[in-house]
């Protein structure tokens, strides 16, 4: 099994979160990448509220979409790059809309859905990324670096092995 990576980029409009999507799920298909149905529906959406926030809120022509996959240590990231520097804000309680609102939950939902999630600024713009667990995870962790104990992935934080910066 090895560690595929691959970018693309789209234009910053309403239809490319579908078209994102669906790109993300063929190639994890393509790699062969072990999925199943819970792992597939958290990918969807996690792609779907990544981009999302990005045709919604971001600057510039266009996003640029990093999929990750890393079947031996069952780890997918997705990542979105765009031009705007304004970084995303979890929403605290307070601040949660109402029951009717049809927006403003992405980020909690990627929250709950990915074992580690975060920001890296870029010069001019910035990657949000969110790992995700693939089938098999918790019988495999990714081991500590010098014990062999488990590596505890901060929830919500940043997990130095998901990020890919350059």
């Amino acid at each position: 099994m090895s560690v595929h990576r691959r970018w693309f980029s789209l234009p910053r409009e309403p239809a490319t979160v579908a078209a994102g999507r669906r790109r993300v799920r063929d190639l994890l298909t393509a790699w062969n990448t072990p999925l199943d149905q819970d792992t597939r529906f958290a990918l969807d959406l996690v792609t779907s509220e990544l981009l999302g926030n990005a045709v919604r809120h971001a600057t510039g022509p266009a996003v640029t979409v990093g999929v990750h996959a890393d079947p031996l240590h069952h780890r997918a990231v997705i990542e979105v790059y765009d031009s705007s520097p304004a970084l995303p804000v979890l929403p605290t309680a307070a601040d949660l809309p109402d029951e009717d609102a049809e927006s403003g939950r992405g980020l909690l939902l990627v929250a709950e859905l990915a074992l580690a999630h975060g920001v890296v600024r870029k010069r001019g713009g910035k990657w949000v990324w969110a790992e995700i667990a693939l089938p098999g995870a918790a019988a495999r962790p990714i081991p500590g670096p010098r014990d062999g104990t488990p590596r505890k992935t901060p929830h919500g934080g940043v997990a130095p092995w998901a990020m890919t910066c350059q």
